[in-house]
This record gives structure tokens, sequence and C-alpha cells, in this order.
């Protein structure tokens, strides 16, 4: 079964801090956000966009994130260990 499922900015953000990966507040243009975390010894930075809080990731947006941040099955990180219980 897969775990898989959109989640809400806030979460996703949650989740991504558990692996290192933080929000840079300040990058960005007007609803862009900045993910950035360091992948091997390489900083790697990530855009996306948040109207707000609540908005809803889709599942391709997620998977696309994790794949930059090398946070997939095939990198050691499973869905459970992603999206939690």
């Amino acid at each position: 079964m897969s775990r898989k499922r959109p989640l809400k900015y806030r979460e996703l953000r949650k989740r991504l801090k558990t692996f290192g990966i933080r929000e840079e507040p300040v990058r960005g243009k007007g609803s862009e956000r900045m993910f950035v975390g360091v992948v091997g010894r390489r900083v790697v930075r990530y855009p996306t966009k948040c109207h707000n809080e609540g908005d809803e990731k889709p599942v391709p947006v997620i998977n696309s994130i994790r794949r930059a941040f090398r946070l997939r099955e095939e990198d050691g990180v499973t869905d459970k260990d992603f999206y939690g219980k």
C-alpha cells in the first residue's frame, strides 16, 4: 500500500525539517518559498509556490521535492519514514 498523499504546506515544511531541510523565509518572489538543504556536500535550493500555510501540495510536487533532496526510497528514505504513520 502506497502511503503517498497530498500534504498541506505547513505539514510538508514540518516533515522536511526532520531531514534538515529548512525554509528560507526571505528568499523567493511573491508567493514563492524556498526550501534549502545540504545534499552530499552541495547546498540545494528548491522553490515552491505557497499562497498560504493551508495550501495542499499534490503528490507530484512532493515527489519532485523528495527527488531534489534525495529523500526517496532509492535514497534510503521510505514513504513510511517520510509520511509517518
